[in-house]
């Protein structure tokens, strides 16, 4: 009799994780886990050879990066449509899209640790308004005559520390203007909402042509809704000696065409003892990679009030995501 009772005891148990296990974790057995290995970490079976090392779909870092839609995509076309490795095949034939998309949701099930902004928050980046989503980025920008280079890097699931170096080509013989340095922390975000907000610091030290430390605390938004892409940022400008001395508001709205997407930024500054300014800044944001982690923008700055209405000036930047793979893959 005992041993009976632990016989249907044993039968019970099996039955429960036969029952547990979810679709996507039985298609991940048998699509997935010869590369990526069982656990998923990028071990590949003793059989099997490939040409580049398979990714580790269970880190956090790189299974929260990407958004569902992009997984999905390089699932059903394969790694090839996105300028990734041929060893990764196309399953678009092998099953359906509820099938590949359960697969794609147990795969970023499979990070454990809470607080990981999805990338369906990683909206496309705007020429004015600092993101709330942190990143791994290299930009170069110009606007007018002035350039800057942009240094960003993610550490841990919300924190980004960034280095900036800005140079201005005019008359005065003394090209290197200044440096930055800034960081950047996640303080809530939303997948159900498509939303996050961000907090940060800026600081430049007396260096090129400032004379004296310059602070800057902000705060950044960033909202989805199912036509647009709203994005903005609130900072102050505080002065050694000086204290507070400015501020801005900024405000940038645009469409994701996935290619292209044109938004407009506005920008309403003000100085002490000075009237505000208020600056629009219509631009295209534009892939350049198949990847996504290429991009470019175009676009211009043009001032609706103050002693530079009227001036117009060229605004664009060059971005690498180095965190989505290296500078000459993905095209």
């Amino acid at each position: 009799m005992q041993r009976t009772l632990k016989l249907v005891a044993c039968a019970a148990l099996w039955a429960c994780s036969l029952s547990a296990q979810s679709p996507g974790d039985s298609l991940y057995g048998a699509w997935c886990a010869r590369c990526h290995g069982v656990d998923a970490r990028g071990t590949p079976a003793v059989s099997v050879r490939t040409a580049v090392a398979p990714a580790d779909l269970a880190t956090c870092a790189v299974n929260s990066a990407e958004t569902e839609d992009q997984w999905v995509g390089v699932v059903t076309q394969g790694g090839a449509a996105f300028g990734l490795s041929l060893d990764m095949p196309a399953y678009g034939d092998a099953g359906t899209p509820e099938q590949i998309r359960a697969v794609v949701r147990y795969v970023r099930s499979l990070c454990r640790e809470r607080g990981w902004p999805p990338g369906e928050l990683n909206f496309p980046r705007g020429f004015l308004v600092e993101k709330a989503y942190p990143e791994n980025e290299l930009v170069v920008t110009a606007e007018g005559r002035g350039q800057e280079l942009i240094y960003e890097r993610r550490a841990g699931r919300r924190l980004q520390f960034e280095a900036a170096v800005s140079t201005l080509i005019d008359s005065i013989d003394r090209p290197f203007d200044h440096a930055t340095g800034a960081i950047k922390y996640n303080v809530w975000h939303s997948l159900e909402r498509r939303a996050l907000a961000s907090v940060g610091l800026e600081a430049s030290p007396p260096l090129g042509r400032r004379d004296r430390w310059e602070l800057e605390p902000f705060v950044a938004l960033g909202v989805e809704r199912p036509d647009f892409i709203v994005q903005g940022e609130v900072l102050a400008g505080w002065e050694e000696t000086e204290g507070i001395a400015g501020g801005s508001l900024r405000l940038g709205a645009g469409r994701d065409l996935n290619r292209f997407v044109p938004m407009v930024e506005a920008g309403w500054d003000w100085a002490r003892g000075a009237a505000g300014t208020l600056t629009v800044y219509p631009q295209t944001w534009i892939k350049l990679s198949r990847l996504r982690h290429v991009a470019g923008s175009i676009g211009a700055g043009i001032p609706l009030n103050g002693p530079d209405r009227g001036q117009v000036t060229l605004t664009a930047f060059l971005l690498w995501d180095f965190g989505d793979g290296p500078l000459l893959k993905g095209w």
